[in-house]
């Protein structure tokens, strides 16, 4: 009788069990119908605090944190819809979360394919790997990149408001003459004249030759 994927595994297991006792990464086998674990390596313990036992016939979703989850069950539905359309050579890897049994959490690489033996539910089989640590520096580097984009931002945004009360100048409410950044009062032809290439010409507008030569409007009405 041809031996199932899960007893090649647990064969392999068998022969080198001073190699899988001390893996630092977990081999596992899934039925990837229900999501059970049908086969684990005790290596598994290791960063999960979970022992083989524990897990073999437990689903695999339970485990995940929730933003995981989705991204696992989309990963495996995208995979088996690719394996039924005929692509059934690729190997999947992704990063995910995981609840520890002791009720934190932490970080695997999970690198896993679909195999099919005859007369035998659909598996996954897989590798699982602890990469806390530097997902952890990965996190607070992400963190610090942002922070410091807020920060650059914040800054910009005060260089712009610093310069638009630069261009906001001071002007006396009486005399109209306007205060430099030395406190120095200028009156406003002067000021424009020494701070710009421009001039002045000196006219009269409508309203105020109403006021000031009233008697231009008299004539211009008779």
């Amino acid at each position: 009788m041809a031996e199932s994927i899960k007893d090649k595994v647990a064969e392999l297991e068998s022969h080198n069990r001073l190699l899988t006792n001390n893996l630092v990464d977990a081999v596992w086998v899934i039925n990837a119908g229900n999501l059970k674990y049908e086969y684990v390596t005790p290596s598994i313990y290791r960063f999960s605090g979970y022992t083989a036992e524990e897990l073999i016939g437990k689903p695999i979703t339970h485990r995940f944190v929730e933003k995981s989850q989705v991204k696992a069950l989309v990963t495996i539905e995208t995979s088996l819809n690719q394996y039924e359309s005929g692509d059934r050579d690729g190997t999947r890897t992704l990063e995910v979360e995981m609840m520890h049994k002791n009720g934190g959490t932490y970080w695997v690489e999970v690198r896993a394919k679909l195999m099919e033996e005859p007369g035998s539910p659909l598996k996954i089989v897989g590798v699982t790997r602890d990469i806390t640590l530097r997902k952890t520096a990965e996190l607070q580097m992400e963190e610090q990149n942002r922070k410091l984009a807020a920060a650059l931002a914040e800054k910009d945004r005060l260089l712009k408001e610093i310069k638009v009360l630069r261009s906001m100048l001071p002007i006396c409410s009486g005399c109209r003459r306007i205060r430099d950044e030395s406190g120095k009062w200028w009156p406003l032809d002067a000021y424009v004249k020494e701070h710009t290439d421009s001039d002045f010409t000196h006219t009269i507008c409508p309203d105020c030759k109403d006021v000031y030569y009233p008697d231009l409007k008299k004539k211009c009405n008779h």
